[in-house]
């Protein structure tokens, strides 16, 4: 009886060797592939806001053209500000964008849900809380027809000085 326990702890330790090997391979491939993906995207901006964000009066609104949209397609997410993968020195910013007029807007924080809708033009902004380091925000449109569309928004909060 012996015996046959011992070829058993063998083939088990080679089992979860190999299991470890191949876990972290693919693990560590995915890294690097979403790693490359960012590096692809450009260097990030600094953003240092100076003001709360610009009432309905203000020369930099967003003046869109009205775009008809066939009912079966998807609402378009633009973000005008801030851009993906943004270094924030605040932790609290605006989400500016553009989406179907009037869809519902569901913005999705690590600490905390939005929910509101964009107006007749399809602009919509919503001031959001960040977690110190790296915040990927998920930012869905549903528009009138029931059609949704996701778009992710990644931003890194330090209040860290850069020279």
């Amino acid at each position: 009886m012996i015996t046959l326990k011992h070829p058993m702890i063998k083939e088990l330790s080679l089992a979860i060797v190999l299991g470890l090997l191949i876990g972290f391979g693919l693990t560590g491939t995915y890294y690097y592939i979403k790693q490359n993906e960012i590096r692809q995207q450009g260097s990030p901006a600094i953003i240092v806001p100076t003001a709360a964000p610009e009432d309905n009066n203000s020369s930099n609104q967003i003046s869109p053209s009205p775009t008809p949209q066939a009912s079966s397609s998807l609402p378009e997410i633009k973000i005008n500000s801030p851009q993906n993968n943004d270094i924030i020195s605040t932790s609290k910013t605006t989400i500016k964008g553009q989406t179907d007029p009037n869809s519902l807007v569901i913005i999705t924080t690590p600490l905390k849900n939005y929910h509101l809708s964009a107006d007749i033009q399809g602009i919509f902004y919503q001031e959001i809380t960040l977690e110190s380091g790296f915040n990927s925000i998920n930012i869905t449109a549903i528009n009138n027809n029931d059609q949704e569309n996701h778009l992710e928004l990644s931003l890194t909060y330090s209040t860290a000085k850069l020279e």
